[in-house]
């Protein structure tokens, strides 16, 4: 019998290791050469500087470094953003970036700054402060939405552990009776986009605030009009369609009702003849008539929905007749028949079910439930900054696949965690990537895209340096996107 021979892992005075693996021997050791795992950086480094975000929050940040060693606020922002971009959950997180030779290069930064300088610079600033210092910077990237500007707004249940500023025992579904936070949200449908983030305790319903909220958000949107408000069964209340009705212009709404006892009641008093399609197994009929709750301070317009499940027979359900089984639903909303019919609210309602793709991709793929800290102002401020750097990513996506839109999971993976090596000759910088095939087909066509705006929005002659570029070409509209109006 042949006797193995034996291989060496790891030389004694050597830093190369010996590994037999399945293809062969093969020999692995450090490597000085200016490598990194994110070559996709480089287009999108030109993407953001182009958008001038950053720098306007550079600028106008409203807490004065005075230490001649504090960080740049640049480095702090890009610091935090590159790990938001990069998947990180957590501050600590950041440190991962340090170690790359090649970020702070492509990204114009003096260093990656730990993750005590982000929360140290993140706690010097007011929450109120921050919230329209954020807004203020963002606003150029409203351009982007739909002239047809329709809102999904919700809430969502981040848990807390530990002791953290803001944390209350409230609605948990998932972990009841833990602390958590409640922020209220608004989706621009059709686009994944979300212009308004709005900190709240766990203590808190969807309708807290609302009224607040919206108002704020006009604000934050400058003079983008809202032509719709939709809401699940949390904004259904009188407060809150009261506040639509009491000025002309404000936008309409479209919420979906509880089925209390008295919305089922006025479904069941509605005649057969009222019901609009063919009553058959599966398929949704519609009707629609006028209805005032009780607390309500108006008769409103209200679409019913139902679709026939099945039916019992006699025998079974131990009455003298078979009776039909059905799901039903209920909406009220201020828009007319002339309007959109019954047929359409119900559409036009179910298209909000996208909105809960974004909380979706926001807790599981871009850390919306990490970047905790002690500090309310710490962990409100980094939930504002990463829902940016997940506005601006998702632009710069429109650029790259127009076609549909892409989740951050895939997004990461195809346009950014890209194996490259960065070489120096002269003046002049290389990045050369690794990739081929389909693969650099498709990003070769995504960064022809990015140059061609580029250069249509490069400042013109006469312009102010800096200029904040167009986002109109990135309307969702004008690159076939599903606005969902």
């Amino acid at each position: 019998m042949k006797k193995a021979k034996a291989v060496r892992v790891h030389p004694q005075g050597e830093e190369t290791f010996v590994f037999p693996t399945a293809g062969g021997t093969v020999h692995l050791s450090m490597s000085t050469d200016a490598l990194t795992p994110y070559g996709g950086i480089v287009p999108w480094s030109a993407f953001v500087r182009r958008c001038g975000i950053l720098e306007e929050l550079a600028k106008s940040c409203p807490v004065e470094r005075t230490s001649p060693n504090a960080a740049p606020v640049y480095d702090v922002v890009q610091s935090f953003a590159l790990t938001a971009l990069c998947d990180g959950r957590r501050f600590a997180h950041v440190n991962r970036m340090r170690q790359d030779p090649t970020v702070c290069e492509l990204l114009g930064i003096k260093t990656v700054v730990g993750d005590d300088t982000i929360r140290r610079f993140f706690a010097s600033l007011e929450p109120a402060s921050s919230a329209r210092w954020v807004a203020a910077a963002a606003a150029p990237i409203w351009e982007a939405l739909p002239e047809h500007l329709i809102l999904d707004w919700d809430s969502t249940v981040q848990s807390k552990y530990g002791h953290q500023q803001g944390a209350e025992v409230g609605y948990n579904p998932r972990k009841p009776g833990r602390r958590s936070f409640h922020p209220l949200l608004a989706v621009a449908a059709g686009t994944r986009m979300c212009p308004y983030y709005g900190f709240r305790a766990g203590n808190t319903v969807t309708s807290t605030r609302w009224e607040e909220a919206m108002e704020e958000c006009q604000r934050w949107l400058g003079g983008r009009k809202v032509w719709l408000n939709r809401g699940d069964i949390g904004l259904g209340q009188e407060k809150v369609m009261a506040w639509h009705e009491k000025r002309p212009g404000r936008p309409h709404f479209l919420f979906k009702l509880k089925l209390t006892t008295n919305v089922r009641r006025a479904i069941s008093a509605v005649p057969e003849a009222g019901w609009q399609g063919p009553p058959q197994r599966g398929v949704l009929q519609v009707a629609e008539g006028k209805l005032q709750l009780a607390g309500w301070s108006r008769e409103r317009r209200v679409v019913f929905a139902r679709r026939l499940l099945g039916s019992v027979p006699k025998e079974k359900s131990g009455t003298f007749w078979d009776e039909n089984q059905h799901e039903f639903e209920a909406y009220v909303t201020d828009l007319g028949p002339a309007a959109a019919s019954a047929w359409q609210i119900v559409e036009l309602y179910r298209k909000r079910a996208d909105a809960e793709n974004v909380f979706d991709e926001l807790k599981n793929q871009w850390g919306f439930d990490g970047f905790a800290s002690r500090k309310r102002a710490v962990s409100e401020l980094a939930a504002r900054l990463l829902l940016l750097v997940y506005n601006l990513w998702n632009l710069f996506l429109r650029l790259m696949s127009p076609e549909h839109h892409i989740e951050a999971a895939r997004g990461r993976r195809w346009f950014l965690l890209i194996a490259a090596r960065l070489v120096r000759s002269g003046r002049q910088r290389t990045l050369q990537i690794c990739a081929a095939g389909a693969w650099w087909d498709q990003l070769k066509e995504g960064y022809q895209r990015l140059c061609r705006w580029l250069e249509a929005t490069a400042p013109q002659l006469g312009k102010p340096p800096g200029g904040l570029p167009d986002f109109s070409p990135l309307k969702p509209s004008s690159i076939g996107f599903n606005c969902g109006n």
